[in-house]
């Protein structure tokens, strides 16, 4: 953020990040089972196989890696979270949000799915193609995304929701979505829990991360050169990895 935003360094392309041998990126794994899961049909189960998706640039899945995302995608199509936005009143995918903090700190972003499920209901689900490797996807999710979760509710409540679930599902295990659920009275406290992550971002402190790896680092235009920690520290995979 300080690289980028406050000195105005251009981004940097990562370095293989999340990248398999002659195979997809994390990324790009991603950009082709979002964009097949933006056409499947939850009510009927009907999706698209990946293999059509592939634009213009993009790097082809081999077929190992297509079979494997449809697999993925056909899992999600078979669940009950998918059968439960087959049967909400109002399916929005992708739908953008912008609000604002009391502090000024301005929130963007969008729902991979926004449903609505009765009056004042809703349901937010996220979609995650991360792989598991054998993790709990409750631990993994409030590792990785707990901010966003917060996020999402606070801006379904902004929205006019009294009653907010917000699921990330990991397409590795499908049948087990973390779900947390959130009610319109919880607003201010989300709000402060929210303006606590956004401080260091008001009040101008940016400092480096104590725990450098790859997933934090790749990318950063301060890498190797600005940064203070070497190469073999923002580029490992995880912080258990040394070297």
């Amino acid at each position: 953020f300080y690289a980028e935003r406050v000195l105005g360094l251009a981004p940097i392309a990562p370095r293989g990040h999340g990248a398999a041998p002659d195979g997809l990126a994390g990324t790009e794994r991603g950009v082709l089972v979002h964009a097949a899961l933006e056409r499947l049909d939850f009510r009927r189960g009907v999706a698209v196989p990946v293999a059509s998706l592939v634009a213009p640039g993009q790097t082809a899945p081999t077929g190992d890696e297509a079979a494997e995302l449809d697999g993925l995608i056909s899992g999600f199509a078979a669940s009950d979270l998918a059968a439960r936005l087959g049967r909400a009143s109002d399916v929005r995918r992708e739908d953008r949000f912008t609000f604002l903090l009391a502090d000024g700190v301005l929130m963007t972003g969008a729902f991979d799915v926004l449903a609505r499920e009765g009056p004042r209901r809703m349901l937010v689900v996220d979609y995650k193609s991360d792989r598991l490797s054998g993790a709990d996807p409750a631990a993994l999710l409030s590792a990785s995304y707990a901010s966003q979760r917060l996020i999402y509710a606070l801006a379904a409540i902004r929205a006019g929701a009294a009653e907010v679930e917000v699921a990330h599902v990991f397409l590795e295990a499908p049948a087990d979505p973390v779900v947390a659920r959130f009610e319109s009275a919880q607003a201010d406290a989300l709000e402060l829990e929210l303006s606590a992550l956004t401080s260091g971002v008001v009040q101008h402190r940016f400092e480096v991360t104590e725990i450098p790896q790859r997933s934090i680092c790749a990318g950063c235009p301060a890498e190797g050169g600005l940064c203070s920690w070497p190469l073999e520290l923002t580029r490992r995979a995880t912080v258990e990895q040394l070297f």
